[in-house]
């Protein structure tokens, strides 16, 4: 039927000669899909049995705290640095020869000073950096409440000026002045202006 368009005569109509979708394809790419899906799911879902040792996940969790001398902001965990690298490995020999965190990262603090621990002492003038935040919010969410508290009172001369508020009299002749000045001014809508 010229004219017509059918299912598949649409694909024709727009040039392309002899295409038609094939049926028994989608059932490959279905399988091809879900396969494909499924070996994705299987390969995320970890596959490694056992956990980490815990000379291993101390030292990880160490490296969080050692900040890289070289890549400011990055600790030895994050950065590929060759001397976070050389960091990394001291750590985990420290720790496989039987040390403590704690002496771990003094070993770094005595080669590299205080500020190669991500996270600053809580003694002495750094133990402001503690406790400065806290009480800034503090002090911030304050005064944010007293503003607050403050913007909503009800305002005293705006009561005294409703309470001395225009008569009936009044009223009507400061809306007849309001007109008046109006009429005089202002041409009317029906009217047509002057000129």
């Amino acid at each position: 039927m010229p004219g017509h368009i059918g299912k598949y005569e649409t694909v024709r109509t727009l040039g392309w000669a002899g295409f038609k979708p094939a049926r028994h394809v989608r059932l490959p790419i279905w399988i091809t899909i879900t396969s494909s899906v499924l070996f994705l799911a299987i390969a995320c879902s970890g596959g490694v049995d056992g956990e980490v040792p815990e000379i291993e996940s101390r030292a990880l969790q160490l490296n969080k705290t050692i900040m890289c001398p070289v890549c400011p902001g990055e600790s030895i965990d994050q950065s590929q640095n060759a001397l976070a690298v050389q960091m990394r490995g001291i750590v985990a020999d420290k720790l496989a020869e039987g040390w403590t965190e704690k002496q771990v990262q003094d070993f770094f603090v005595e080669r590299y000073g205080p500020s190669v621990l991500l996270e600053p002492p809580r003694s002495g003038v750094d133990l402001m950096a503690w406790i400065i935040p806290p009480v800034g919010i503090v002090i911030a969410g304050a005064t944010l409440f007293l503003v607050l508290k403050w913007m909503t009172k009800p305002d005293a001369e705006f009561d005294d000026a409703a309470e001395g508020s225009l008569s009936d009299d009044e009223r009507s002749q400061y809306f007849e002045r309001i007109e008046a000045v109006l009429d005089n001014e202002v041409p009317r809508r029906d009217e047509a202006p002057p000129g």
